[in-house]
């Protein structure tokens, strides 16, 4: 795993969202295209006209969702508890294709997570002596890529956020994004058909995401605290890792600081940075839940800086299991003051 992924470890995020690219991967079902009623508001969900889902993570499951619910766009809130550890939790929402939820929850429970007293394999700890496994060996179980990964929010501990997402009919299952996560998943059916008309939410940006770039579309990231609607328009899952670097950054220097982590991780030894250094000169903002492709999400962005912002993509590619970022799904943002 990259080295900039895990600059999310030092916030309120925790470096388990970015693993989930190591790991799982959800895609392809495009979602019929319907009537959208916009809603004028942009900075935050106030107002909206929306069915809710209010989920309480704890440090070892999820309170407040039902066993069913109408299908339809829902604004989720996801309040972590005290008790959660230090990154907070959060929960997000996939409809496993080709297997129940319970079975897909069974799966989860064979790759659970190191037994107690079990350490983690840290291959980029200083003085690693064993290469990483080939990316190709990382790739997900080819049946997530015909899933459907509606998205996700995360909240550090004690506090709470917000997204909004579409839950089509079927079974669904919300959990950590990942295998280790130790919040037991919870299985759930959507009933009914999806409504005709949906309420979109305003947003000040439009940002899509497919194979392999991450662009702006409609409207300016700006300073401040927003709403950007996400779209994955590709065949791919993808999802956006949003990171503050140091003013004038460039997309080659981007480049340069992957290839010299892939090295790294083919040779097993802490990787040697000729000019940008992820863990000191990179800062996380937020990252977005992992989506299919075919689907969209509104997510709150709070108190962006002015300056360059870079984002990335570092799920694993359906052909080689390398990180998009590695084929290029990267931007470089400059945001006015």
């Amino acid at each position: 795993m990259s080295s900039i992924s895990t600059r999310i470890s030092e916030a309120t995020i925790s470096r388990r969202q970015f693993t989930l690219g190591a790991t799982l991967a959800g895609a392809g079902l495009v979602l019929p295209l319907r009537q959208a009623q916009v809603f004028a508001a942009h900075h935050d969900f106030s107002g909206l006209d929306l069915p809710t889902l209010d989920v309480t993570v704890t440090a070892s499951g999820y309170e407040g969702i039902p066993e069913t619910l109408e299908a339809g766009r829902y604004l989720v809130t996801v309040n972590s508890g005290e008790d959660v550890g230090e990154f907070g939790g959060g929960a997000s929402f996939i409809q496993p294709a080709g297997m129940t939820g319970d079975e897909f929850v069974a799966m989860l429970g064979e790759m659970g997570p190191p037994s107690e007293g079990q350490a983690a394999a840290t291959p980029m700890d200083a003085g690693a002596a064993e290469a990483s496994p080939p990316a190709e060996e990382m790739r997900p179980p080819p049946f997530l890529y015909e899933s459907i990964m509606a998205g996700g929010v995360f909240a550090g501990a004690g506090e709470s956020a917000q997204i909004v997402i579409d839950l089509t009919p079927g079974s669904w299952v919300a959990w950590g994004d990942d295998p280790e996560a130790p919040q037991a998943p919870v299985v759930f059916e959507v009933t009914g058909e999806m409504p005709a008309e949906l309420v979109e939410p305003g947003s000040a940006a439009t940002l899509t995401m497919s194979e392999y770039a991450i662009e702006v579309i409609a409207g300016e990231l700006t300073t401040g605290s927003y709403v950007v609607k996400i779209d994955n328009i590709g065949a791919q899952p993808h999802f956006i890792g949003w990171f503050k670097v140091p003013d004038g950054l460039t997309a080659e220097q981007i480049q340069t600081v992957l290839d010299e982590e892939e090295q790294a991780m083919m040779t097993g030894t802490p990787p040697v940075y000729s000019d940008l250094n992820p863990e000191e000169d990179i800062v996380p903002v937020t990252f977005s839940g992992t989506q299919s492709g075919g689907t969209s999400q509104w997510i709150q962005v709070a108190d962006i800086e002015a300056g360059t912002h870079a984002m990335l993509c570092f799920f694993p590619d359906i052909s080689d299991g390398a990180p998009h970022a590695n084929h290029g799904m990267y931007t470089v943002v400059e945001i006015a003051g």
